[in-house]
């Protein structure tokens, strides 16, 4: 297995969990009670640091260059960023459409929807970037 397809493999797995985090923690807190407490805001950052701090020893241990990477590695990438760049783009328009339906009445839309979106599209893009990485590698 190549570096690449290593390094895939690791960020979808971190960044999956990431959001898999963010969505069952703001659904258990709530979009009112997440406003109301800033340990909220402490705990998803803490969680953001470690996993920013596990991804970049990751990188580190693993950049070598005995590690090499050819053009089929880099074909892969660039077809699988144009491919999760739509996915992207579809998840925050499907979002965003979504919250407008729900609070077209009311004219307001929560503050903490706004951070929702943020964070989770963050790492909703590693993982999605990084599965269809894994995708390209295991199709061949």
């Amino acid at each position: 297995m190549n570096i690449t397809r290593k390094r895939a493999k690791f960020t979808a797995f971190l960044f999956g969990g990431l959001f898999f985090f963010l969505v069952l923690y703001f659904v258990i807190v709530g979009s009112n009670r997440f406003l109301n407490n800033s340990i909220h805001y402490a705990i998803n950052a803490l969680v953001f640091v470690i996993c920013f701090l596990v991804y970049a020893a990751y990188l580190k241990i693993t950049n070598k260059k005995t590690h090499y990477v050819d053009e089929r590695d880099t074909f892969i990438q660039k077809k699988s960023y144009g491919i999760s760049l739509i996915i992207i783009l579809m998840y925050v328009y499907l979002l965003c459409t979504i919250l407008w339906v729900i609070y077209k009445d009311v004219n307001v839309i929560q503050v903490s929807w706004i951070w929702f979106i943020a964070y989770s599209t963050f790492a909703f893009a590693y993982f999605m970037t990084s599965s269809i990485i894994l995708y390209h590698y295991n199709k061949e």
